[in-house]
């Protein structure tokens, strides 16, 4: 296994491999089965009675398909005398889910889903286990043991083990905690040096009677030691009194002092609730907004938890445990007087994206107060406006998060109904506006716009150039990130550049023409 990432499993002991190797497979399908991801199932049949493993149990393994429709698995399999059964799945998918079920003695239906992410380890190990109702055992004593992570809060490498033995006559117990060390202590405290899978037996001896021959029993747990664990969470989303109709929540980790965009939730049930499954222990945020297609879109402002309008007021949620109840109530905007004012322009990224749209970018408008009042979002050209507004003061503010914002003042009047060229410029780390921004465009009569558009396979881009000159093209998605680029020795006069887009998704992209002094952009569409 890849041992270059210290957070990857570190899978230690032969009997691990040969379990694996031994796995009794009925029927299997994959798609994606020489995957770059592999995902562990080890799970562990008991019984409700005393805990003791149910062994040659049938279990059933299918992709989850409502999680996500493009994974499809299926296998069977069946419990060792240790009650385990184990799965190997290798996927080239980031993330998805399994449902795992079994019957019991009576037929009756069990299941539990579960799920992987790969955002942090190219490998996930899962632990559905399950306890069944059986007809009552001929022996009722059973060894049984439970184990508490890191009891002191410090360690994440320790372990309180529990004797759960049904038995009050037990003369001696045996641990042994899987990685060459032992304990007689009923209830023993161990730290592991390394990480990884460990399979740890508990064996006592127990006797009745003085004069009874004493009878030994013995369990196996298999333990997962991490640096870090992996938990769920997740929570509803509601614009005003309703569930969320159509939206999404977005998932940030706080690493470093910087805010890292891990993972988007949709909306697509009647329910408004969001989920994030395997998610590594840890700071976060989430914010919610409304869809462009909802038919709520700006009558709400993107929030965060917990109910905020900003990143930077949003409270943080501090994620050691699975966690069901991060709600979030949209903000509704305030019902203003209309008015004939008109504050309007474009926001787009910093200095070296200049002139690629920001697409989708919530911009708030403030009162003179700080106090939001309504909001909008920028279209595929960056432009947004804010119309019908009452004459006064006001601050414009954009919210995109993990960048701090510097918000920009402007007043209408009577003599200034309408402000129309507010520039606002997202660097690396600010957002900036400003009014009456100059356009240093010089290019823009003498170079064409793409064509054909859209194009499917290459376009076209013409140039007219006083001298010979040294050109520089680059494309950018829809996000502002830079997805390929080629530089041109051109001569004074007409020139026509043909650029291969045959390798691009279907989708919006800027074309960003430049040389030493100048720059401009151009937007296409690859079909």
């Amino acid at each position: 296994m890849n041992t270059r990432n210290r957070n990857k499993l570190k899978i230690r002991y032969w009997w691990l491999l040969m379990a694996f190797s031994m796995i009794y497979s009925l029927s299997v399908y994959s798609q994606g089965a020489n995957g770059k991801n592999t995902v562990y199932l080890i799970g562990q049949l008991t019984n409700n009675l005393n805990g003791a493993p149910i062994k040659n149990k049938e279990v059933i393994v299918l992709s989850d398909s409502t999680y996500n429709p493009n994974f499809s698995y299926q296998n069977k399999l069946l419990t060792d005398n240790e009650g385990y059964y184990y799965d190997t799945i290798n996927t080239d998918l980031n993330k998805g889910g399994f449902i795992v079920y079994t019957y019991d003695y009576l037929n009756t239906y069990h299941d539990t889903t579960v799920y992987f992410r790969f955002t942090w380890s190219e490998e996930n190990v899962l632990f559905p286990n399950f306890v069944l109702p059986v007809e009552p055992p001929s022996i009722t004593y059973q060894a049984n043991f439970y184990y508490q992570r890191n009891p002191s809060g410090l360690n994440n490498s320790e372990y309180q083990f529990y004797d759960l033995t049904n038995s009050v006559d037990i003369i001696s117990w045996q641990w042994n905690f899987g990685n060459g060390n032992f304990s007689s202590e009923p209830n023993p405290l161990h730290e592991y040096i390394e990480n990884g899978i460990y399979r740890v037996k508990l064996t006592v001896l127990i006797q009745p009677t003085p004069y009874s021959i004493p009878y030994e029993s013995s369990m196996v747990k298999i333990i997962n030691v991490t640096v870090k664990d992996y938990f769920s969470f997740g929570g509803h989303v509601k614009a005003g009194y309703f569930p969320i109709d159509i939206g999404e929540a977005f998932l940030y980790k706080i690493d470093d002092n910087n805010l890292e965009l891990i993972d988007t939730a949709v909306f697509n049930d009647t329910l408004g609730y969001y989920l994030f499954y395997q998610v590594i222990e840890g700071q976060y945020i989430v914010k919610a907004d409304l869809h462009p297609e909802s038919e709520l879109f700006n009558q709400f402002m993107t929030t965060y938890y917990s109910n905020k309008p900003l990143w930077t007021e949003a409270d943080t949620v501090f994620h050691y445990s699975n966690f069901w109840h991060y709600n979030i109530d949209l903000i509704p905007v305030v019902q203003t007087n209309a008015g004939p004012g008109l504050a309007s322009g474009k926001i787009m990224y910093g200095t070296e994206l200049k002139n690629i749209p920001a697409t989708n970018v919530e911009i708030l408008l403030f009162n003179e107060n700080n106090e939001p009042l309504i909001c909008c979002h920028s279209n595929d050209d960056g432009e947004f406006d804010f119309c019908d507004l009452e004459l006064g003061s006001y601050w414009v503010y954009p919210e995109v998060t993990g960048k701090y914002t510097y918000p920009l003042f402007i007043t209408l009047n009577e003599n200034n109904i309408e402000i129309i060229n507010i520039t606002i410029t997202i660097s690396s780390y600010t957002v900036n506006g400003s009014v009456n921004a100059i356009d240093e465009n010089e290019w823009l009569n003498n170079i064409s716009n793409p064509y054909p558009n859209p194009a499917s396979e290459a376009i076209n881009i013409e140039l007219q150039l006083p001298e010979n000159s040294d050109v520089h093209f680059s494309i950018y998605n829809s996000t502002g990130q830079s997805i390929g680029q080629m530089d041109e020795q051109l001569t004074s006069g007409a020139n026509i550049v043909n650029i291969d887009i045959s390798m691009l998704p279907e989708g919006i992209y800027y074309l960003m023409v430049s040389d030493k002094e100048k720059r401009l952009t151009k937007k296409f569409i690859k079909k």
